[in-house]
């Protein structure tokens, strides 16, 4: 995704400010950090867990279960949280590591508000036959009405890089899963809450390091005892499709000046 430059023209534009109509990438992450604690670097903070930070290593950012700690990035302050009347779009690479038994049904990524409860698009790794695959939440499950959707039936392959979409929907309640997607078109996966809380006003992107399996509804059965890592890397969020995963805008919004490339590959 990134790594391949994309140029702005600016020319004659360095004072005129970003409508928000036209800043529209609500943030874009490339992990381009020194290795170590993800915290602290490009206004990564802590939302919950005080054990071990997700780590920043060789350009990416690097979690396992029992690590506990969970990291967002808000958007640029000053930018207000998106209405709850329009979606929001996440994309990201993601790969996860060989285990050697079935992983845990847990989820590592989310959109969210500011705080630590208001969780939404909860991406999960499910253990299946022979293997794992991604799932979506729109939010909290349960042990009844609120599951979990799976990707695919079949077996996604470890040590792997995905790309993963993502889409909250708060007029109705849904989240969509894309994975390795060409455009918005492409297969996806809905979740739909029942019975949903309020819609939340997204502000931000997290990634969640947990060793306790989400509660699920028994059928179908996502058994596994594993704990798992992950590795993400070249993260946007946006307000559309195309923002998220394709083409960009500026990730400051202030001025035209701040203009700069945006990395992809």
């Amino acid at each position: 995704m990134r790594k391949i430059a994309i140029a702005f023209l600016a020319v004659g534009l360095a004072a005129v400010p970003v409508s928000s109509a036209l800043a529209t990438t609500l943030l874009s992450e490339s992990f381009t950090y020194p290795d170590g604690n993800l915290v602290g670097n490009g206004g990564w903070a802590n939302y919950s867990g005080a054990t071990f930070d997700i780590q920043v290593a060789t350009g990416a950012a690097s979690g396992f279960g029992p690590n506990a700690n969970d990291d967002h990035l808000l958007w640029t302050p000053g930018q207000p949280a998106q209405p709850t009347t329009v979606p929001t779009y996440a994309c990201f690479k993601v790969r996860i590591p060989a285990v050697a038994g079935a992983p845990k049904p847990i989820y590592f990524a989310e959109l969210k508000d500011a705080g630590a409860t208001l969780l939404v698009s909860r991406v999960y790794v499910l253990p299946i036959t022979g293997g794992f695959t991604f799932g979506i939440s729109n939010t909290s499950t349960n042990a009844t009405t609120n599951g979990v959707t799976p990707w695919s039936a079949s077996t996604l392959l470890y040590d792997t890089d995905y790309v993963i979409a993502i889409k909250y929907d708060p007029t109705i309640a849904t989240s969509t899963l894309w994975v390795n997607p060409a455009d918005e078109l492409s297969p996806s996966v809905t979740n739909t809450t029942v019975a949903p809380p309020a819609a939340v006003a997204v502000q931000g992107f997290g990634l969640r390091q947990s060793a306790t399996a989400s509660t699920l509804p028994p059928v179908p059965s996502y058994a596994g005892t594993d704990d798992w890592s992950f590795v993400v890397d070249d993260l946007s969020v946006g307000t559309s499709f195309a923002d998220a995963c394709g083409g960009a805008t500026p990730t400051h919004k202030t001025t035209w000046g701040e203009l700069k490339s945006i990395y992809r590959h």
